[in-house]
């Protein structure tokens, strides 16, 4: 289909040899389209290009006549167009509009010739075209193969962050406007290396398997005793940077990751269930006084809450209020949850309870949220949304199974009740066959899930 399509323009797309079979580029139109879109953030919910020089300059190194370039140069540059290309495929938010490309073929092309490319040099080069391949695949819930690219992201970026001033917050002071500065290898690379943290996050709470970039591996020895870890990492973020859609909202995600990354290494690591329940206890207590930090850091516009009548009006049609909140109640459950390891006993009955309403009502929030907001699912957008729905509905689904006759909370009912609704009238057009399955598979088990709560409300009534 692609093909048909450059032939009907005068400028044919450029290729390259690699392994001895000819390597072709999207139409150079279809690229600076992409490009387009993309510097006007209608592309991913995830922003990932950590420097638009670098893609601009690859895209001019891409399709240029054959010269004397360095073939890893070359190679690179190519690699960088083709995953761009195909993460945009599968990433782009704007409704009816297809691509005239293969984003496979493309994402497969540039995964090959980046297998070519060993020269150190182009590391950061490499780095952002690993990130736009794993982002191709978790924008299409492949979980398995996203989290084998994730390693070889975390390899690279722990190995690039021992030679570079990741350590060292940058010039400019954390939260304000940075001066744009093209080409500046050390910037680049902070902005990939916390997108990176970020998606390992993502990925670690998804699948279960560990966290591979360590938040405490950047703490120094030496920290002062007056700044928390937490305030010496949101020092190391990068600097807002409207040129390269750096916002205030991409670093607040950023900062919530450095919050999840304790909760996972405090309350999911081996290590953590060992402790005993008091430990248990006090650590649910500090995350959940770091997490509520981080929410009031926030400005009140777009601050998550576990009250959707708090919302802005425009949370109905706002896409990163959506996400931002479905993050924060995910957050919350996950700090609370772990409460259920705890042995219940007469002095912390009411803190333990306390605990597992807060994980329900964060589940019954997200919920709440999807019933209010009306959107059109993209594929990227369904992915993300249905990890977030399953873990809450599976959340409810544990407590009215432990403990069948206290789930006596109307609005929980009422809501659990609603989501096969709720999921039905999702605006689905634009999802292909294989999201449409999964989604189906979701109202076969909230529908279940539903009958099974009505039944215990009964059995409870009575």
């Amino acid at each position: 289909m692609g093909q048909k399509w450059i032939q009907s323009h005068s400028e044919q797309g450029a290729s390259l040899e690699s392994d001895g079979t000819p390597v072709e580029l999207p139409d150079r139109f279809v690229t600076e389209a992409c490009i387009a879109f993309c510097k006007c953030g209608k592309v991913g919910l995830i922003y990932p290009i950590a420097d638009m020089s670098l893609l601009e300059d690859s895209v001019k190194t891409a399709y240029s006549p054959p010269s004397e370039e360095n073939p890893q140069a070359l190679s690179i540059a190519k690699a960088l167009v083709l995953s761009f290309v195909a993460f945009c495929t599968a990433a782009d938010r704007r409704e009816h509009m297809l691509y005239p490309v293969d984003g496979e073929l493309c994402a497969f092309e540039a995964e090959s010739l980046l297998s070519t490319v060993h020269d150190p040099a182009h590391s950061i080069g490499k780095l952002q075209v690993l990130l736009l391949l794993l982002l191709f695949h978790f924008s299409q819930g492949r979980l398995e193969r996203a989290s084998e690219l994730m390693r070889s992201v975390a390899r690279l970026a722990n190995d690039l962050s021992s030679i570079t001033r990741l350590t060292e917050p940058p010039s400019s002071p954390e939260g304000t406007v940075a001066p744009y500065r093209t080409g500046d290898k050390e910037s680049t690379f902070r902005t990939l290396y916390w997108n990176s943290f970020m998606l390992d996050k993502e990925l670690a709470f998804r699948t279960g398997t560990p966290v591979l970039m360590l938040a405490k591996s950047l703490i120094p020895a030496s920290l002062d005793a007056t700044e928390s870890p937490f305030d010496y990492l949101s020092r190391l973020l990068p600097t807002r940077d409207p040129q390269n859609h750096c916002t205030e909202s991409s670093i607040s995600h950023l900062k919530l990751s450095l919050v999840m990354s304790r909760v996972y290494s405090e309350l999911y690591e081996p290590h953590s269930l060992k402790k005993s329940d008091t430990e248990i206890l006090r650590t649910i207590r500090a995350l959940d006084d770091e997490l509520e930090e981080w929410r009031r850091s926030i400005p009140k516009t777009c601050r998550p809450t576990l009250h959707i009548s708090d919302l802005p009006t425009q949370s109905t049609t706002d896409v990163e209020l959506l996400l931002i909140n479905l993050r924060y109640h995910h957050s919350v459950g996950c700090i609370h949850q772990a409460v259920s390891r705890c042995q219940p006993c007469r002095p912390m009955t009411e803190a333990l309870r306390s605990s597992l309403n807060l994980s329900v009502r964060a589940s019954v929030s997200s919920l709440e949220i999807l019933r209010a907001t009306r959107f059109t699912l993209s594929r990227e957008l369904f992915w993300f949304i249905c990890f977030y729905l399953l873990s809450a509905i599976l959340n409810l689904l544990c407590k009215v199974i432990t403990e069948p006759f206290d789930f006596n909370n109307p609005q929980c009912i009422r809501i659990l009740k609603d989501t096969p609704v709720i999921l039905r009238e999702m605006g689905i057009f634009q999802l292909t066959s294989t999201e449409r399955r999964h989604l189906d598979l979701m109202i076969l088990l909230s529908s279940e899930l539903s009958v099974l709560v009505e039944g215990s409300s009964v059995r409870n009534g009575s």
